[in-house]
Order: structure tokens, then sequence, then C-alpha cells
């Protein structure tokens, strides 16, 4: 009887140890958006729920619409969730120390992009001031082309409430300088089409003279445009619009400028994580990043490429 119950007993032990060994599946992720209407954060929301689902985990996506009190709220309820991972695109990095602190105190494995976070695992980026300026040299190209030169008045719309943001916004306007522009820089900020639409709206009535304007990020470029396809009697071919970050429809209106439907006439996009030394899509890649980081492997991430869209 005691031969028996000694069996029972290993049988019972082993059985334990294989459960508390064995490799977690079905892992859940939080999604912190900081605003959904820009089309370059939605693209990336979409392709890593579709790569995670795929894969059969489970995605939560949180929309802040630009509200810091809303993403703090959003990413505590994740951790009550007790989520295994949260990707954070932050509307105010500083003012999400805390709760992501607190999250990763908690045991979530946190990847941010756009700006690091407090308590991120990884921080995805590529150098932001070299970002604008390879955006600024599209615009020198472009003029080169199109009027034998790089001179002219060119206005900048900036975003400086972050690190991120007021190194690529510097880069843009001091590459613009040392190319020869006349660099206006608008003296309100902006980050969605709307805001985009409005500071041109009020610029252009002192500055209608200008052959182009950049922008920190591509949904601003968009309100831009609109202004600009809106008005009569302007020469559309010898007006630019260009930027950073991309997305399908940032794609569309770009290859609609090489017949001047549009004057918005490129940007230079995320082209993606490295990671294992090979670049792959941006969505796909943050999602390979997160899953890596939930099975504790190493992620084999590098760093963020950047590629150029043109009119095609």
């Amino acid at each position: 009887m005691k031969r028996i119950m000694a069996v029972l007993f290993s049988l019972l032990l082993v059985v334990g140890l294989s459960a508390c060994t064995a490799k977690k599946t079905g892992y859940t992720i939080g999604l912190s958006m900081n605003d959904m209407g820009n089309p370059f954060i939605s693209f990336v929301a979409g392709g890593i729920k579709t790569a995670a689902e795929a894969d059969k985990n489970t995605v939560s996506t949180a929309d802040a619409a630009g509200n810091v009190q809303t993403q703090i709220s959003q990413i505590e309820n994740f951790i009550t969730m007790k989520v295994d991972s949260i990707f954070i695109f932050a509307t105010d990095p500083v003012a999400l120390a805390d709760v992501t602190t607190r999250a990763h105190d908690a045991g979530i494995k946190i990847v941010t992009a756009g700006g690091s976070v407090a308590g991120a695992d990884v921080v995805m980026n590529v150098d932001q001031y070299k970002w604008g300026e390879q955006a600024a040299t599209l615009m020198g190209n472009w003029s080169t082309a199109t009027f034998g030169n790089k001179t002219g008045k060119v206005i900048v719309i900036k975003s400086t409430t972050t690190d991120s943001g007021r190194l690529r916004s510097n880069g843009i306007a001091e590459k613009l300088a040392s190319l020869g522009f006349n660099v206006v820089v608008a003296t309100t900020e902006g980050l969605t089409a709307a805001e985009g639409r409005t500071i041109i709206e009020n610029m252009w009535q002192q500055n209608s003279d200008a052959i182009g304007v950049m922008t920190y990020n591509a949904d601003a470029a968009t309100g831009v445009n609109e202004f600009f396809m809106a008005q009569a009697g302007l020469d559309f071919s010898k007006l630019a619009i260009f930027s950073c970050d991309n997305s399908d429809a940032i794609t569309t209106l770009i290859n609609q400028s090489k017949t001047n439907l549009s004057v918005f006439r490129g940007t230079v996009g995320i082209g993606g994580p490295t990671i294992d030394g090979v670049t792959v899509g941006l969505p796909e890649g943050t999602y390979t990043i997160l899953n890596r980081l939930m099975k504790g492997v190493a992620t084999g991430y590098t760093g963020d490429s950047t590629v150029e869209v043109l009119p095609q």
C-alpha cells in the first residue's frame, strides 16, 4: 500500500511540475492608442490586431482621442484586466509615467512607439531629428526639379509637445533653412487634419507666396491639402506638401499628386522594425516584438527603418 501511495505521489508531482512549466498560450494584448482618428495610428493598430488574432491571441483596443486622462484610465483598465502586454502610442509620455510604471510593476510587458514611457520594455523609434531632415530633403528635391533651385518660402507646422515631436519638427525646419529656403514656422501647432486645415487657412492670408508646406505628421498634411485643393486660381503644379508617417490613404493622396489632383507630394514613413537583422512591416513587426516579450524570449529588435513614399 505504501508503495502504491508513493507511486501516486510521484505521478501527481510530475503532473504538477508539468503544469507549472508549461508555456502559456492565448495571450491578451492591450493597444493604448493616442488617437485612432489618425490614419497612421489606425493602420498600425489594425495591423497588430490582425497579426495577433491570427495567432489566436486576444486584442483590446483603447482610443484616447488625444486626451491624456482618458489614456491613463484606459491603461489602468488594462492593469485591472491583467493583460499580458500593452502597446502604447502616448498622448503625453511624462503624464503617463505613473500608470505605465504601475503596469510594468504588475508584470505587464510594455512596448511603446513615438516616444519613451516609464517602464517600457522596448521603445520602438527612429532618429527623430534625422527623420525630419529626410522629409525636408524631399522638399528640396521637388523644388529643384520644379524651379531649378532650393529657394522660396516654406511654411512649417510643428508639434513640440513631446521630445520626439520637438526633434522631428526641428529637423524639418533646420534642414529646410540649411538648404536655402525661407522658413516660416506657424505659431500654432497641430497634429490632426482639422488642425492642419485651420492653421494653413490662417497662415495663407499672409503667406500666399509660399511654394510649399511641411507638417510634423501626415494627418495634419491631409488637412493642408484639403485647404489648397478647395482654392480657386492656384497653380497646383507649383505647390507641394511633404511630411512624415504613412498609411494606405496617404499613399493614395501622394499618387494623385502626379496629376495635381493633390499637392501632397511625398512623405517619409516608417519602413518597419529590424528584427533578427531583417526589416519587416511595422504592424507585423510590432506584434512580433510583443509576442516575443510575452513568451519571454529575446525580441531581436535593433531599431526602425524609414522609407520615402513618392508618387508612383
